[in-house]
């Protein structure tokens, strides 16, 4: 979340403070001469000159409380050069945040605020930040009501960032929700789904998992929404097998097991081809390496695909008077990487009732995918019910089929 912290604006209201005081009476910043203000003083206002030079001393050694006494002190004085009020401002602002005295920068911000001194806005937003630091709900919420419309995604964020840490998590996500809507930003959404996962959400969660991996896809947003979707109960063996594809798909097997348990699972699913070429997938990024326990995997696997060749036939015989048989029959030539054939299986079996007609909408979509047909691919895989066990796989795939 982008937001300046209170440290970082004392820091930049800082920058260049060190002046020092010449013969002539000049005020200078040598610090960051090119950036820093220069101020001459009459040579008859040495008062002046002594406190702002004495400010300075006592800043550099960390005597804050008193480096804030000397700036106030010159800045009630006459006979200061242009544009000396506005610095002595800000040094007490910065000086006292950095002696932790957040009451007198307030003060000091408020003066400022009502006198339109410098970037209004910036200044109320700054003072918002400097509120939090000070634990004082009224200034937040006096600055927070100065903001009104004009406040940015990023302060609103910072503000239902400070409600979360004080345990008001739905407080939070409803301040948040104007960042939240729209083309809302990596960090809102971030920030949305450690809401859900703080008050328990899981389909909260889920869903801003999901608007992070179609809109910021990285690996590490993948592997949560995956996480959730492993964690739903009652899952069957293709939908199992369906969060597997997902993961190898988006990178996210990661290791030797990753790789065993999914070509497992292959073969629980009765996939025996597909449980082959996830294993050969795993040796070749030289992630699985041929031990005992895979050997006796690749063992099975060729066991299973004999099988399997008989199994296809029964299917193929079945598929004509039987829908069920004609959609699996559809998976598996998918899995063997026959799409046209697999289309057309599927597609027959969703002519006539099947037994899960939204897992037939996930089956038609993997099998138009493997042909180059994302359009329609994706449009199989949002036809499926909202509220059906399919419908957070099918949102995953159409997810990833939109950017495959």
């Amino acid at each position: 979340m982008n937001w300046t912290t209170t440290r970082a604006i004392a820091a930049a209201l800082l920058v260049g403070a060190a002046a020092t005081m010449t013969s002539s009476l000049t005020v200078t910043a040598p610090a960051n001469a090119a950036a820093a203000p220069t101020f001459k003083i009459p040579a008859d206002n040495k008062p002046l000159a002594d406190a702002v030079n004495g400010a300075m001393t006592d800043a550099k050694a960390g005597r804050y409380t008193e480096a804030v006494a000397k700036a106030k002190q010159a800045d009630g004085m006459p006979g200061k050069p242009a544009g000396m009020a506005p610095f002595l401002h800000q040094m007490i602002v910065g000086w006292s945040i950095q002696g932790k005295d957040y009451n007198t920068a307030l003060e000091q911000y408020d003066k400022m605020i009502a006198a339109n001194e410098g970037n209004k806005a910036e200044n109320i937003k700054n003072a918002l930040a400097v509120s939090f630091t000070a634990k004082n709900p009224a200034k937040q919420k006096q600055y927070a009501d100065m903001m009104g419309s004009n406040m940015d995604s990023g302060t609103r964020l910072f503000i239902a960032g400070q409600m979360a840490s004080a345990g008001q998590y739905k407080e939070a996500l409803a301040y948040a929700q104007p960042a939240l809507e729209g083309n809302a930003s990596e960090d809102a959404l971030k920030f949305k789904q450690a809401l859900y996962f703080k008050i328990g959400d899981v389909n909260g969660r889920r869903a801003a998992l999901e608007q992070l991996v179609a809109n910021y896809p990285k690996l590490d947003y993948w592997h949560d929404l995956l996480q959730l979707a492993r964690n739903d109960k009652g899952l069957n063996d293709d939908q199992t097998m369906d969060i597997y594809r997902l993961r190898l798909a988006v990178g996210d097997l990661k290791s030797q097991a990753d790789y065993q348990d999914s070509a497992q699972q292959a073969l629980i699913a009765g996939y025996p081809a597909e449980a082959k070429a996830i294993i050969d997938k795993g040796i070749a990024a030289k992630i699985v390496q041929k031990d005992e326990r895979i050997g006796r995997l690749i063992t099975k696997i060729e066991s299973d695909r004999v099988a399997a060749e008989a199994a296809t036939k029964t299917l193929e015989s079945k598929a004509g008077a039987d829908p069920n048989a004609s959609v699996k029959l559809g998976l598996v030539y998918w899995t063997l990487g026959k799409g046209k054939e697999a289309e057309d299986a599927i597609r027959g079996g969703m002519k006539a009732k099947v037994a899960d007609p939204e897992a037939a909408k996930v089956a038609l979509g993997h099998a138009l995918m493997a042909q180059g047909k994302k359009p329609e691919a994706v449009a199989a895989f949002d036809s499926v019910a909202a509220r059906s066990k399919e419908a957070p796989i099918a949102r995953m795939w159409s997810i990833y089929a939109k950017r495959a």
